[in-house]
């Protein structure tokens, strides 16, 4: 399961690289399956046409032409669902810090915990969440730096 949610990372990290290149030629992702989440299925042999930083597209392999030297992302042999969204989360917090334990905890060391866990997250197939408290405005710097590209997450 956990090689699936680092498939699933890759996936997400190469759309965002991708999105850099807004203006070049699409890019095709083949997918083996391909999670329908408005629908609740699995959907097999599908190709994604990734534009700029956008999904332009889904069809069935067998109806989408893809152009000799086009830029394929042959994921035939996985499956590929959507980024996953956390609405409660304490990046910045580390949970063997609790109680009185957490009081000596400081805003650098809880922005340093913010950092792995932002990249512990994406990892795990999370692509968007949202942070519900922290001290010092942790929460703001570690956006920045992910923003920044000097941090995964």
């Amino acid at each position: 399961m956990f090689r699936r949610f680092v498939q699933i990372s890759v996936l997400s990290i190469l759309l965002a690289a991708m999105g850099a290149m807004a203006g070049e030629a699409p890019t095709y992702i083949k997918a083996g399956h391909l999670i329908d989440v408005m629908g609740g299925k699995s959907i097999a042999d599908q190709v994604i046409i990734v534009q700029g930083d956008r999904i332009a597209s889904v069809g069935k392999a067998a109806d989408v032409s893809i152009p000799a030297g086009a830029n394929v992302i042959d994921l035939s042999g996985k499956t590929v669902l959507p980024g996953l969204i956390d609405m409660h989360d304490h990046l910045t917090g580390n949970a063997e810090h609790n109680g009185y334990a957490a009081l000596g905890v400081s805003i650098p060391r809880e922005a340093l915990y913010g950092a792995g866990n932002a990249r512990r997250t994406l990892l795990a197939g999370f692509t968007t969440v949202r942070n519900v408290g922290a001290s010092g405005y942790t929460d703001v710097a570690l956006r920045d730096a992910i923003n920044d590209g000097d941090v995964d997450g």
